[in-house]
C-alpha cells in the first residue's frame, strides 16, 4: 500500500463514517486527525497544539485542505498534498474561512473524535512499516543519549542531548523526563531539573514523527549499579514481559490489565501499580487508551501498545506492535545494551537492563 492508496482507504473509511452519521462531509482540525488523513504531513506549528496549522474538509466525493496564504506556500513547495488527492482552499491569513453547512460534523465533538480514534488505532500496512522505522530511530536516540551522560551533568543537559537525537532523526520528543538519583525513586514523571548527576539515571522519551509516536524508558548508571537496582529491574522487566505477552488480539485491556495485576503480585510488589499509571494503546497520541481494570476495548491485530510498569526506583518501557502471531518489540534496544531475558510460557522476551558507564 502506497502512500495514495493510504489515504484513499482512510477516505473510504471517512465515507462510512458519514453514510452511518447521515452527514454531509468531516472537518478534521486535530492535529492527531490531520496527521492520519495525510498519512504523515505535519500540520503543527507550535508542536503541542491540538489543533492543525490547516484543516481538512472530507466529503463523500472530495478531500478540501482549508489554509491561510501563510501555510499554502510551503503546503504546496514541500509537501504536495495535491498529489494525494487534495484540494486547497485558500484565505488570506487575517481572513479566515471555515467549511459551511448544516451537514458538516468536526472531530471537535468528543463523539465524533471518539469514533476517529477507533479508526486511528489500527494500523495500515504503511503505518506500521512507518512505526518499525520511527522506534528504531528512537531506540538509537534514547541510546545515544545516554551512552554520553557522565557525572556533574544536569538534567536539563541530558534533556537537551535527548531533545537533539530525536530532532537529528527527524522527531520531536512530545515526552522528554529525565530523572537522577533520589529523584527516580520520590517520582514516577521526574520533569528534568538543573540536579546534577551522581550516579543514577533515568530516560525517558515519548518521539513523534508522521503523527505516530512511541515510548522507550532506559537507565544508566555511572560505575556498577548496586544488587538492589538490579534485582528491582530484573523485577519490573519480567513484569513488563508479561505484559507485553498477554497483549494478543481478541483480549480485553481489562484482560490483559488482570495479568499485568498478577504478575505485580508474583513478585511480591501486589501494590505498585496504584502509584502510576501502567500504560496501553498508543497510536497518533502518546496514549490512545490508558488501560485500567475491566476495561471492554478488544485489542486487535495491527494495534500498537506502550506499557509502562514500575516500582520505586525502576521502570520499564517499550513499544509493541500487536499481530496475529504475537507481537514484536518496535523500540527494542541495540545488540550492545544490557540484557535481560525473560521466559513467558517458552517464548524468550529481550528487556533492557541497566547500562553501566
Amino acid at each position: 500500500m502506497n502512500r495514495l492508496q493510504e489515504i484513499d482507504h482512510k477516505h473510504e473509511q471517512l465515507r462510512a463514517l458519514l453514510e452511518a452519521r447521515q452527514a454531509d462531509g468531516i472537518w478534521l482540525q486535530r492535529a492527531r486527525n490531520l496527521f492520519w488523513m495525510t498519512a504523515g504531513a505535519d500540520p503543527t506549528i507550535p508542536v503541542d497544539s491540538e489543533g492543525g496549522a490547516y484543516s481538512i474538509l472530507v466529503t463523500p466525493d472530495a478531500r478540501t485542505i482549508f489554509t491561510n496564504n501563510i501555510e499554502a506556500t510551503r503546503l504546496h513547495a514541500e509537501d504536495h498534498l495535491e498529489d494525494f488527492g487534495f484540494r486547497y482552499r485558500e484565505f488570506a491569513w487575517h481572513q479566515p474561512e471555515t467549511p459551511q453547512g448544516d451537514g458538516i460534523i468536526s472531530d471537535m465533538d468528543a463523539n465524533v473524535e471518539a469514533e476517529m480514534q477507533q479508526l486511528r488505532w489500527v494500523l495500515t500496512e504503511g503505518e506500521q512499516n512507518r512505526l518499525r522505522a520511527l522506534g528504531r530511530d528512537a531506540a538509537v536516540a534514547i541510546d545515544k543519549a545516554a551512552r554520553v551522560i557522565h557525572e556533574g551533568v544536569t538534567e536539563f543537559e541530558i534533556a537537551s542531548i535527548l531533545d537533539r537525537e530525536v530532532r537529528k532523526r527527524g522527531g520531536v520528543a512530545v515526552v522528554n523526563l529525565i530523572g537522577t538519583d533520589e529523584r527516580i525513586s520520590k517520582f514516577r514523571h521526574p520533569l528534568p531539573t538543573d540536579k546534577q548527576l551522581a550516579r543514577y539515571a533515568m530516560l525517558v522519551v515519548c518521539m513523534r514523527r508522521g503523527g505516530l509516536i512511541v515510548s522507550a524508558t532506559r537507565f544508566a548508571h555511572i560505575g556498577p549499579a548496586p544488587d538492589e537496582l538490579h534485582d528491582k529491574m530484573r523485577a519490573i522487566t519480567a513484569i513488563d514481559a508479561a505484559v507485553m505477552a498477554a497483549s494478543r488480539p481478541g483480549r480485553t485491556l481489562g484482560e490483559v490489565f488482570d495479568d499485568l495485576l498478577a504478575a505485580y503480585d508474583s513478585h511480591g510488589v501486589a501494590d505498585q501499580w496504584q502509584y502510576h499509571h501502567q500504560g496501553g494503546l498508543g497510536g497518533y497520541i502518546a496514549r490512545e487508551r490508558i488501560a485500567t481494570p475491566d476495561d471492554p476495548t478488544v485489542l486487535q491485530a495491527g494495534q500498537m501498545c506502550a506499557w509502562n510498569p514500575s516500582l520505586v526506583g525502576a521502570k520499564s518501557e517499550d513499544t509493541i506492535l500487536i499481530n496475529d502471531n504475537g507481537f514484536e518489540i518496535v523500540t527494542a534496544h541495540g545488540v550492545d545494551w544490557p540484557t535481560l531475558e525473560v521466559n513467558i510460557d517458552g517464548q524468550t522476551v529481550a528487556r533492557p537492563g541497566i547500562l553501566e558507564i
